[in-house]
């Protein structure tokens, strides 16, 4: 390893940071991902269906027993709804809940495309100088040794191999996470839709839930 870190030069520290940067948000968001996974598949139906039926109470309960962001959001409207506030305030209330899930869902994501970029950036840099290396080596010798160039070709190949191994899967796994934000940001955005539907709905036949 040490002979490995000898021949990649100055440049492969900073990758070999930024892998470990990239292994630690991978892991972060994979485990945030999972524990705000969804366990019914069309929440907002399911919350109008309870409060239809004068479970209101209990489909509380429950909202505020998940961790979805989903949930979080149908939350703040069925509590605002509950205190007897406006249309306009209730919509004002999931919109606020809905943008700290969306801040919370793209927290670090966008770390990952930069460390792909800087990797990739990096084991450029290692390539030039460690090509640079090489014709100063010619230079000095004032011969042509193919050994004199091996140092330099090894510098040059190991740092860009560093580089790729560490954008590939930072920039594969940013592409999963942003394909992930995307769709939870729908959902939240269908399910609140169907909510603020069902209560204007609601006020205009008198009844409230």
């Amino acid at each position: 390893m040490i002979s490995f870190l000898v021949q990649g030069g100055v440049v492969l520290i900073p990758i070999l940071a930024l892998s470990v940067i990239a292994v630690a948000l991978i892991i972060q968001k994979s485990v945030f991902f999972i524990r705000i996974r969804n366990q019914i598949e069309d929440l907002g139906a399911y919350v109008i269906e309870a409060l239809r039926s004068g479970r209101a109470k209990m489909v509380l309960m429950e909202l505020e027993q998940m961790s979805c962001p989903e949930a979080r959001v149908l939350l703040a409207g069925v509590l605002a709804r509950k205190a007897g506030q406006s249309q306009e305030l209730i919509n004002l209330h999931m919109e606020s809940q809905a943008m700290r899930s969306a801040d919370e869902l793209e927290k670090f994501v966008p770390y990952l495309a930069s460390i792909a970029n800087l990797a990739t950036l990096l084991g450029l840099l290692g390539t030039v100088t460690g090509m640079i290396v090489s014709f100063l080596n010619l230079k000095v010798s004032g011969v042509s040794d193919p050994a004199l160039l091996a140092g330099g070709i090894s510098q040059a190949l190991i740092t860009t191999a560093a580089g790729l191994s560490v954008a590939i899967p930072s920039l594969l796994f940013f592409h999963i996470f942003r394909q992930k934000v995307n769709r939870t940001l729908a959902r939240i955005e269908i399910a609140a839709s169907e909510l603020l539907a069902f209560f204007s709905r609601q006020k205009r036949s008198g009844p409230s839930a």
